[in-house]
């Protein structure tokens, strides 16, 4: 309520248009403020604090509907109060589907091996169930002739790498059955053990049981007739049984067999080819060609004999050269078996013969 302040009295002239200005002008006043009517100039005078909610009030319905098409609406929740302390939050990365695992871990059902099979290097099957492998054809394995050699012990000196010992082959044919054994020592001590076992057929040798023995390892290979497969005692992987199919030590004896009823085979062009199978799962088809005929400088003197080797067709194959002797039946005066690529070999070379 505004104060009137009082004036002197003026003779003649009345105080009521003067009280009546004042009324007009007060409720003048009040509407301004109540309708928010800017009364400064723009250029000359600051930015009203009736404008920010002005301005609110217009963009606040667009950010809405920019967040509820950014993300879906969640129920309303009553948020804790944040503690001032508390550093504010990384921003979250927008979500991704998890990316599948390294192909190398991915398991996938293993396709049925129809291949030659890598000879030396034993082909890995699932734990607890046996894999059949089945032989492509590239390499024909025929059935030869035979004559074996006569019961025999040869005695060799022995060369593994830079190493010396000595070396003894036994050969034991009797009736429908034979044994074959051979052992390498080096300073007194067996360091390798080969034994072939099993009967004798219209192939020539038939193994039934092959053993490899190095040091304290021992491992076999079956050669179960009955059911037509060649089995291991460690790896759970099983080959078809060939006419004529030999173990790593039984296929020198057959090879001078094979020799003995057919010397052609010993001549230019000369090949024989036998399924030869070790006792660690490898196995493979080994073709053994005529290289000439040489003076093997043995203990016992210089032997005329004819040298057969088994070329590898892959990187850790075994290299096989076998010199055989024609005046003893084709029995092995020298041997070497050498894996270039991993650099061991060992080798064989007569002292002396029983």
């Amino acid at each position: 309520m505004l104060q009137q302040v009082p004036h002197p009295h003026r003779p003649g002239r009345s105080r009521w248009p003067v009280l009546l200005g004042l009324a007009a002008t007060t409720t003048l006043l009040h509407l301004a403020l109540l309708a928010g009517t800017d009364f400064g100039s723009p250029e000359t005078t600051p930015a009203s604090p009736h404008v920010a909610p002005v301005q609110v009030r217009s963009v606040a319905p667009v950010l809405a509907a920019e967040l509820s098409a950014a993300e879906p609406a969640a129920p309303a929740t009553v948020a804790p109060p944040v503690p001032t302390a508390a550093k504010p939050a990384p921003p979250r990365a927008a979500a991704s589907a998890p990316a599948p695992p390294p192909a190398a871990l991915v398991l996938a059902p293993a396709p049925v091996v129809e291949t030659v099979l890598a000879p030396d290097t034993p082909l890995q099957a699932d734990a607890g169930s046996a894999q059949t492998v089945a032989l492509a054809g590239d390499t024909e394995v025929p059935v030869y002739k035979t004559r074996l050699p006569p019961p025999a012990t040869l005695r060799y000196a022995l060369r593994r790498g830079l190493l010396s010992g000595s070396g003894e082959l036994q050969w034991r044919p009797n009736g429908e059955a034979y044994e074959a054994r051979l052992e390498g020592r080096i300073a007194g001590i067996s360091f390798i053990t080969q034994v072939s076992q099993g009967g004798l057929d219209e192939a020539g040798i038939a193994p039934r049981r092959f053993t490899d023995q190095r040091r304290r390892d021992l491992r076999a290979a079956n050669f179960q007739r009955d059911k037509g497969l060649i089995t291991f005692s460690g790896p759970t992987i099983e080959y078809p049984l060939l006419p004529g199919s030999q173990d790593r030590l039984s296929c020198l004896i057959q090879l001078g067999a094979v020799a003995n009823a057919e010397p052609q085979r010993a001549t230019p062009g000369g090949r024989v080819a036998m399924f030869v199978a070790g006792a660690r799962g490898d196995a493979d088809v080994w073709v053994f060609r005529f290289v000439g005929s040489e003076i093997v400088d043995t203990d016992a003197g210089p032997v005329p004999a004819v040298k057969f080797t088994r070329e590898p067709r892959r990187p850790y194959d075994t290299l096989v050269e076998v010199w055989l002797d024609p005046a003893r039946s084709h029995l092995p005066v020298r041997a070497r078996l050498s894996v270039e690529s991993a650099g061991t070999s060992l080798e064989l070379l007569l002292r002396d013969m029983q």
